[in-house]
């Protein structure tokens, strides 16, 4: 969402130029987790950044209920203060989140982990979301700031909170531009008709122009099979790349086999979105998407990416 590439290493004789910078690193742990690839560990990392650097990777991997990550810092300097009343902290041990120092890379990761399980198990009051929001905002490695964006503007829509969205782009817009168009064009939407998408029905792989409205349900569910499907809800599956032209009238062989796979996962009727761009243009570019329908058939409600079910 905020994409930045790791900058090059200098190629230089000197053994600390040769050194790789730890926010590189960081950068690097932070965008294959991000993409769901595997770890490789950095080759060299300053030793002097090997504690940050592990702070980080162990953040990854906490869960609730799971024992805080372990502090590798030097006794009583500053980051060591800083992984100890995190500890104490997911411990059980008090504190205010808002409070906590954010000075390293591991610890902001450690407030995004605890705010997503909040998220899942006991959501937090909107204020405090959203100063925790303002905090992983405010510096930090680029893809927990997008991260964080994400966060926030999925749960302005959700909770069709224009002046929370407006503070956003005053505060964020220069750094996502096509993000935020996208998201005000979902605002435009609310309370209103859909737009009309291309839609291919599974089986069969009949393609039908439709208005949300005419799928029957008042609930659509856009999202990859895994989680369960909300009760009563028509369901659209995307396609992983959707780089099928909305206006094509047959899917490319890769798009069909991709479709006929989904079909057989799916176990049960639903739609197949060929095409990402009609749906990006309104806003709709988080997954899982529900989307609640009123009486008229007209956009009552729209919980996307953090904010859904």
């Amino acid at each position: 969402m905020l994409p930045m590439q790791p900058p090059a290493l200098q190629d230089t004789k000197s053994p600390a130029a040769q050194a790789m910078p730890l926010a590189q690193a960081e950068t690097a742990f932070l965008n294959d987790l991000d993409a769901g690839l595997a770890f490789t560990p950095p080759k060299g990392l300053a030793d002097e950044d090997q504690a940050a650097f592990r702070w980080l990777r162990d953040a990854a991997q906490w869960q609730r209920g799971a024992q805080a990550p372990a502090a590798r810092f030097p006794k009583g300097g500053a980051a060591d203060r800083e992984a100890q009343a995190w500890r104490s902290f997911l411990a059980g041990g008090g504190g205010d989140p808002a409070r906590l120092p954010l000075h390293l890379s591991g610890s902001r990761l450690l407030l995004w982990e605890w705010m997503r399980d909040r998220d899942r198990h006991r959501p937090l009051p909107a204020a405090e979301r959203r100063a925790l929001e303002d905090r992983l905002l405010d510096g930090g490695p680029p893809a927990i700031k997008g991260w964080a964006l994400r966060h926030a503007l999925c749960f302005a829509v959700a909770g069709r909170d224009t002046a929370r969205f407006s503070a956003l782009k005053a505060r964020h817009g220069e750094s996502a531009p096509d993000t935020f168009t996208s998201v005000q064009a979902l605002f435009g939407l609310l309370d209103g008709p859909s737009p009309i998408f291309r839609l291919w029905q599974l089986p069969g792989l009949a393609y039908r122009d439709v208005a949300l409205k005419d799928l029957g349900p008042r609930r659509v569910w856009i999202c990859p099979p895994g989680p369960p499907v909300p009760e009563g809800a028509a369901w659209i599956i995307p396609s992983q790349t959707g780089d099928q032209n909305d206006r094509e009238v047959a899917l490319s062989s890769e798009m069909k086999t991709e479709a006929e796979a989904l079909s057989a996962a799916a176990g049960r009727p639903a739609w197949f979105a060929a095409s990402r761009s009609a749906w990006e243009a309104s806003g709709l570019q988080w997954f899982p998407i529900l989307i609640e329908l009123d009486k008229d058939g007209n956009l009552a409600s729209v919980r996307m990416g953090d904010a859904a079910p």
